[in-house]
Parts: structure tokens; sequence; C-alpha cells
């Protein structure tokens, strides 16, 4: 029995290790079947998968560029700092998280929660809860190993200037992005090229291996402007001054370099502070720059086209008699006025009283075609194209949509519309004999690594004769001497320009008793450095008594600031128009000036010789002098006076006679 027993159990024993042997070769089977599928079949799903719990891409901002003056001083640069973003959609607990980090970072409550629950209804994977985080605020955020929070470096944009050349600079938005002036114009070129940076994190999100995915990240071009901080400082003082004492609510200005076409200045009024975000559209509409976006009717600065090319395409010279009538006068079945009853004036004194009548006369002369064409070669009716955004090209109609009497209007800076910006392109034209030089406003860009890259402007073109010019020169100097600009008279140097004041036209009530006060000038006369032109809008005050005293002050400071030479002895200095002395406390301090004079300044330049010159020869060597000429007639110099070899003191001018 014993032995019956011992060979059933070895067939049961034998039995249950083939079992056994079977089901452990299957398990191992499936468990390599398995392997093989994991490593060869799915390897590269499950390697994708694995890297996405390991890694995260995260997006590196490069660093916006420098926006820098002439003389390299900062107006606006960007700082590394931290900003702390959450993924809305992968919060489990909003009550929890918002708690935490408001906490942490300093937010409100409530506006945090409420812009996460926001973020989470729209779908939304990111969201930046700190724009500008403190590094004991990142460090408290880290500090949580929340895996749906992230510390991102970016670049705070900061104006170190605050209000200065605001309306030129503009501001960045929240992502980091041009929103107005230079910083949309540029943005392109300020904002850099941007990095993917993979970062391998551990189980508790902490990163610990950073690589860059399309290369190290690329900082913006600097960018060199124009502008000289000191000028752009006095252009703005001035501006202000003068708005909110006269209660004037919106104001521009610009100076220009006559010889290169490079803007040393452009203010505006309002302004602001870039560094403070806008708030709203509403907001950002009050940051324009006035100088190029704001079109306005220029009034009688536009008498100087008219006059420029009357002595293009007419017989009519500076001395030529000009019938201006009364204070009214209907012309073309409209009335035209005049502040005073002028009668006859010569065609330089029109210019310098500043009449209507006569300036109408002057362009009816001319003709429509005629003055059109030269107010296109002045640049009206085209932007200057600075590369800011939202400039105005004004208003200029085509001559078939001109009315009967519209030459009326526009001969005296009506029916059209200009901007700040261009009547400084038009005032250069005249200051640079006849030569249009290209206004601009940047120097060059340079890139990281690399040397700067000047900024190529068009060639220059002569867009009027050199002899217009210099005649015009004259009449301009005359208009601040003896006409409506007296207010812009300089110390140390001559200076001529234009006043303009055009009433301002509502629709429904017409022409109001407010204006568009403007003067557009420049200095000296006989070599002019810069331009200046000022508009104050919707003042109660015509032109000379406001804007010609802002001219003054800027123009006198800048002139000082570049170094350039005086033209009108120290000891003679054109006392301010705006003390208003009488004609007795005028005269008593000629004379008082007179005899502070250095004897050796009285002996004066001699008189040249200019019987048998041409009218072009005289005025350029007049002009390659510093002498002022009164020309009277055409073809070839007859006579003068004084005559050849006199002194001639610093206030005579010479006479010359021409005769075909």
């Amino acid at each position: 029995m014993d032995s019956n027993l011992e060979t059933t159990a070895e067939p049961q024993s034998h039995s249950r290790l083939i079992v056994v042997t079977w089901c452990t070769l299957i398990w191992g089977l499936i468990l390599f079947g398995r392997l093989v599928q994991l490593q060869v079949v799915e390897h590269a799903y499950w390697a994708r998968t694995a890297k996405g719990q390991q890694t995260k891409d995260v997006n590196v901002v490069a660093m916006r560029g420098q926006i820098l003056t002439r003389g390299r001083g900062m107006l606006a640069m960007s700082v590394p700092d931290h900003a702390v973003h959450v993924a809305p959609l992968d919060i489990p607990d909003v009550d929890f998280a918002t708690s935490m980090l408001a906490a942490a970072l300093e937010l409100d409550l409530q506006e945090l929660e409420r812009k996460i629950m926001v973020a989470r209804r729209d779908g939304r994977g990111d969201l930046c809860i700190k724009e500008y985080a403190t590094l004991e605020q990142v460090d408290r955020v880290r500090s949580f190993h929340l895996d749906y929070a992230s510390i991102r470096g970016t670049g705070r944009r900061i104006y170190p200037k605050q209000t200065l050349a605001a309306n030129l600079l503009g501001s960045v938005n929240g992502e980091g992005e041009g929103e107005g002036g230079l910083e949309l114009g540029l943005n392109e070129e300020l904002s850099g090229v941007n990095a993917r940076v993979e970062v391998e994190q551990d189980s508790r999100s902490r990163g610990y291996e950073r690589n860059y995915i399309d290369g190290a990240p690329m900082a913006g071009a600097n960018v060199r402007l124009t502008i000289d901080e000191g000028i752009q400082f006095v252009a703005e003082n001035a501006l202000r001054e003068v708005l909110e004492k006269e209660k004037i609510p919106f104001g521009s200005l610009v100076v220009l370099h006559v010889k290169t076409g490079e803007i040393l200045a452009m203010a505006s009024w309002p302004t602001f502070d870039p560094n403070e975000r806008v708030s709203g559209q509403g907001e950002l509409a009050s940051r324009l720059n006035q100088a190029m976006t704001v079109p306005f009717e220029p009034g009688s600065v536009c008498k100087v086209v008219t006059m420029t090319a009357a002595l293009e395409t007419t017989r009519l010279r500076p001395d030529t008699p000009i019938p201006c009538g009364g204070t009214v006068k209907r012309i073309l079945g409209r009335d035209i006025h005049d502040e005073h009853a002028y009668g006859v004036l010569p065609m330089d004194l029109v210019l310098a009283k500043s009449s209507n009548l006569g300036s109408v006369s002057v362009g009816m002369e001319v003709g429509a075609a005629n003055l059109l064409r030269y107010l296109r070669l002045f640049g009206f009716g085209k932007s200057v194209d600075v590369g800011l955004p939202g400039e105005s090209s004004g208003v200029l109609y085509p001559l078939r949509k001109w009315k009967p009497d519209s030459i009326a209007s526009v001969a005296i800076g009506h029916e059209m519309m200009t901007t700040t910006l261009q009547l400084a392109q038009a005032a250069g034209i005249i200051a640079n004999n006849g030569v249009w030089v290209k206004p601009h406003m940047v120097l060059d860009r340079q890139s990281p690594g690399a040397a700067p890259e000047p900024e190529v402007v068009p060639p220059p073109e002569q867009r009027i004769r050199p002899e217009t010019a210099i005649m015009m020169r004259r009449m301009m100097e005359r208009v601040v001497l003896e006409g409506t600009g007296k207010e812009a008279k300089l110390r140390g140097y001559t200076s001529g320009g234009k006043t303009g004041t055009g009433k301002i036209f509502e629709a429904g009530k017409g022409y109001q008793q407010i204006y568009n006060s403007t003067f557009m000038g420049f200095a000296p006369v006989s070599n002019p450095e810069i331009v200046v032109v000022v508009t104050l809008n919707r003042t109660t005050k015509k032109a000379g008594g406001v804007a010609g005293p802002v001219f003054r002050k800027v123009a006198q400071d800048a002139l000082r600031i570049l170094g350039v030479p005086r033209d009108v002895p120290d000891a003679t200095p054109a006392a301010a128009p705006s003390d208003r002395l009488g004609e007795e406390q005028e005269e008593e301090e000629r004379e008082i000036n007179v005899v502070q004079v250095d004897p050796n300044l009285l002996a004066g330049p001699k008189v040249p010789n200019f019987e048998g010159m041409t009218l072009r020869a005289v005025l350029e060597q007049s002009a390659a002098a510093g002498l002022r000429v009164d020309v009277v007639g055409s073809g070839i110099a007859k006579r003068q006076e004084p005559p050849p070899g006199a002194v001639l003191d610093s206030t005579r001018r010479i006479r010359v006679v021409f005769s075909r």
C-alpha cells in the first residue's frame, strides 16, 4: 500500500511542476510582449509622455532696445524683472490658490479670484497675475511648490526722464509691445528676438536644467534719436508755461536743424508719464502727439508760400506796390477783411503787416494752379513720414475741387489744413536757400554686438530758387522788425518768421473768435541754423502776442545750446518786446546802448561794390557776408546806397537798384 501511495504522489508532483512551469513561461511571455510593446512599438509615445511630465517649454522675452537722445541720454530702457503666471485650468482648488497667491504677491483677493474665474470660463491656459514681482514675492511663490504657478523672466520698461518727450516716445502695453509713438513705430526693431527654453523639472516641478530650443534670445536694437535733450526740455517748458498761463488746451512745437533736417525737439501738450500704464482707450487718445497727428487751418503763415510763388511765377518783387484798400473788400463774391486800412503797401510790407487784402491780390496774380503747385513743393498735403504712427498728411484739395473763390481762402491759409511738423518742413526750405532736406528723428540704430548704422535719408532737392529763398528771408525778417512778429525778436541774433492766426471753424456755427495761433520762424537770418514752429490751438489771442514769445524763448536757448555765434553785437540787444516800452523809453534805451558800444564795433564793415552784378550774385555775396540788402527792380545792379567803400553800421541796409 505504501508503494502505491508513492507511485501516485510522483505523477501528481510532476503535473503540478509542469503547470507551474507553463504558467511561469506564459507569464514571462506576456511580460516580454508587454515590454516589447512599451519599449519598441509604443516607445515614441511614452517617451513624449515622460518628457511632457518632466520638462516644459518657457518663453524667454528678449530685452527691449534702448531709446537715446543724440547725446546718448537715456529716454527709454528695459531692466530684468519677474512675472508670476498661473495655469487657470490646472488649479484644483481656486479658493485655496487665490488665498495663497494673494497673500504672497500682495494682491487683492477678490480681484485675483475674479481674474482666475474669468480665465477658467474663457478656457485660457495661461494668466499673468503679477507683472512685476519683487524677489521676496518670487521666493514666497516658489516655496509653495505649486504645479500650476510659474515664474518667468521679463523686461520692465522704464522712462527715466518721465514726461520728457513722452508724446514722441509713446509707451508699451502689458505684453511689452509698443502702443504709441516711437515705441509702436519702431516696435519690430526694439523688440528683438524671443527664445524658447526647455526646462527639466523634478517631481515637485522644480527646474534643474535649461536648454535653449532655437538659440538664445537676442536683445532689440538701441535707437539714437536726433532729439537734443536740452532743447527738448526748453521747448516743453516754454510750451507748458504759455498754455497754463493762457488756459489753452492744446499746443505743439517743433525745432528743426536747417542743414541736416534733424528734428532737435518735438513737444506736445497735454503730456503724460509713460511709466504709468494706459487705463483705457480714452486715455490712449489723450496721449496724441499734437505736432504731427492733429491738422489745422494755418492762417497767415501760408502767406509765405503765396509770396514765394509770386516771386517765382510773376514780375512781382518785394518793393512792388500792392493795392490793399480799406478794411473790407469784396473779392470774387465774398468779403475779405483786414485789421487796418493799409491803402497801398509794397509786397514785403504786405507780408510784414499780414494784410489779407494784399495777400489775396498777390494770390490772384499767382493763379490757382501755380499756388497749388507751390504748396505741394513746400510739402503740404503729404505726410512728412518720420516713422511715427498716426501722422496726418493734412488737407490740400486738388484743383478740380476748388470753388471760384477758393484762391482767396487758400492764399491766406484757409480751405486747407496742415500740421506743425509740415510747417517746420516748409520753413526749412526757405531757411536752407530753397533746398528741401527730409526731416527725420533717428540718427542711428545699433544691434547687439554690431556697429551703429546711420539713418538713411533721401538726397536733398532744390525746391525753389536760392535767390527767392534769400529774398523771402529778408521779407520774413521784416515781419519781426516792423510787422506782426515783433514779439519774436531775439537778443544777439537776427530772426525772421511769420505769424498765423487762423480762426477755428465749427460746424453749424461758422468761424469763431478762437484761433489756431502759430509762429513759424528761423535764426539767424543770413545763415539760418534752426527753424522753430509754435502752434497754440483754441486760444483767444492772436499769434504775434502769444506764439511769438514762445518762439523767442525756445530759439534763444536753442541757439545758445548749439553754440551758434551771435550776429548782432551784444551791446545793442533787441529789447524783449513783451516789456512794451514806450517810444520815448525805446529811444532813450537806444541812446544808452550806443554810448556803451565798443568804439571798435562802430567802425563796421565796408560796403562792397555791387554795381554791374546780377541779382543772384548780389544776393549770394551779401548773404555770405551777412549784409542786409533791399532789392529794387530786376536785371543788373545800376546803383546802390550807401556807395561802395562806405562804413556800414549793424542796423543799416544796403539799397541796390537794378534795371535791364
